[in-house]
């Protein structure tokens, strides 16, 4: 039986705050100021978070695109950066 991953209770938003730069490279709706970002600053920073939270960020996507269609795969930081490290966690 595979090991059940705990969620951070730290920062329970995180991998949603920063769903919208990871999949278009752009942060449209101000959502990285929830977590002291600007868009200038988020670059640099946004690959070793990939890395960190990739699979939380798909599937932060697939829930928000529950329903309609699918989004474009690869997303921005797939394409930039690669598959995350560790893999998709949960299979949809």
């Amino acid at each position: 039986m595979p090991v059940r991953r705990r969620r951070s209770k730290a920062r329970p938003d995180e991998a949603r705050a920063w769903a919208m730069f990871m999949q278009s490279g752009r942060d449209f709706f101000d959502d990285l100021d929830a977590v002291g970002l600007t868009q200038q600053t988020a670059e640099p920073i946004a690959e070793a978070t990939w890395h960190r939270i990739g699979p939380d960020v798909l599937e932060c996507l697939d829930a928000l695109y529950n329903g309609f269609p699918p989004y474009e795969r690869p997303i921005w930081a797939e394409r930039e950066f690669g598959k995350p490290r560790g893999g998709r966690r949960h299979a949809r």
